[in-house]
């Protein structure tokens, strides 16, 4: 046949038109902040684009509040959404934290749905209201939002959530250019660092979870998924108090908790070496119950504190204002070329500061 046939010529320009479509892809639209994905659909095998929105058009600024109120540490937490964002909030989650909030005297399931299906539901049932009973008395939410405790005890972590309501009044999250607070924890342990992940709304409806599992596509959505939140820093229980109170065996939960902060880009190798020589002082003189070195040394901490945020030498640290709330921290996956970590973040200072207040306070008691 003729390469001058047209319909030979049409059929030739389909062919290679659908080679050169039937092909995974995955295009980023810096404009609209939208991945363009273009996959063959597993269930249907058709070729199927689809618009996925990047939840992390939203421009967050957190601060922290801790107060000692009858032996419990209340934690709360006010979230700005600054009017350069593009959209609004509408997950906070503090995640990670190293330490799993057991639900106490918890009612035991002792009977089988095989054998007695009816009784084995009502204990069931009597188990998930002592846990809801339990988590609402550690996470309060704002009004018009819902608040979970969520447990990984697989990977001994905890972690807090806050979601709208599912009320048709309540809001949709916070918008651009507004505040909200009233998210609340109450715990017995003592303030340390945390990263809070925070998402925006979108109006796609659907998620990452239909895309063929294939290499290109489990790189693709890992790709995506590392860059679809926000990372605030946040003070929130992490501390355990000893029971009975050891003042030693806090400094020493203290001065391991702090080497974290080097990870997550919380303070700088120069800084944490001097913080630890003193926490090297103040544990033995703990140990040994010599209270002048160890006010001493915690002395020597909070100055260290000071000497990089001055104004904390007579501000409360329990809380902060407007203008020192946490701002986003740069994730591993963002470019060189983005802000530096701080040399000591300021949210961490306060932490330390706090929890050395809380040792001197009972070295004086």
């Amino acid at each position: 046949m003729s390469l001058k046939n047209p319909i030979f010529t049409t059929c030739i320009l389909l062919i290679a038109i659908s080679a050169v479509h039937a092909q995974d892809s995955a295009v980023f639209d810096a404009s609209k902040n939208a991945w363009k994905l273009y996959y063959q659909d597993p269930e249907t095998s058709q070729w199927t684009q689809k618009i996925y929105v990047q939840q992390n058009a939203i421009s967050p600024t957190i601060q922290s509040t801790v107060q000692n109120i009858q032996n419990q540490f209340s934690y709360r937490y006010r979230i700005t959404n600054r009017h350069d964002a593009k959209q609004l909030i509408d997950t906070f989650r503090i995640w990670g934290i190293p330490i799993i909030y057991p639900t106490p005297n918890l009612p035991r399931v002792t009977a089988s749905a095989r054998n007695d299906s009816e009784v084995e539901d009502k204990q069931q049932w009597a188990l998930l209201l002592a846990n809801r009973q339990f988590e609402k008395k550690v996470i309060l939410a704002p009004k018009g939002w819902s608040a979970t405790l969520r447990t990984d005890e697989s990977a001994n972590q905890s972690s807090f959530v806050w979601t709208p309501g599912l009320k048709d009044t309540d809001p949709d999250g916070i918008a651009p250019g507004r505040s909200q607070d009233g998210f609340t924890v109450m715990r017995t342990e003592l303030p340390g660092m945390a990263r809070a992940k925070l998402t925006g709304s979108t109006e796609e409806p659907w998620g990452l979870d239909n895309l063929p599992d294939t290499p290109f596509w489990r790189a693709q959505v890992k790709l995506i998924q590392e860059q679809d939140y926000v990372l605030v820093p946040v003070m929130t229980p992490v501390i355990p108090v000893p029971t009975p109170y050891n003042a030693a065996v806090l400094a020493r939960s203290l001065r391991e908790h702090v080497q974290t902060w080097l990870k997550y880009g919380h303070i700088d190798t120069n800084t944490l070496a001097r913080i630890n020589r003193q926490f090297d002082v103040l544990i033995p003189a703990l140990d040994i119950g010599h209270r002048k070195s160890a006010v001493a040394a915690i002395e020597a901490l909070i100055k260290e504190c000071v000497n990089h945020h001055s104004d904390l030498l007579n501000h409360p640290v329990e809380t902060d204002d407007d203008h020192h709330a946490a701002t986003p921290i740069r994730k591993t996956t963002t470019p060189a070329s983005a802000t530096p970590p701080p040399v000591f973040d300021r949210t961490a200072a306060r932490a330390l500061i706090f929890n050395l207040r809380y040792i001197r306070m009972k070295l004086e008691l």
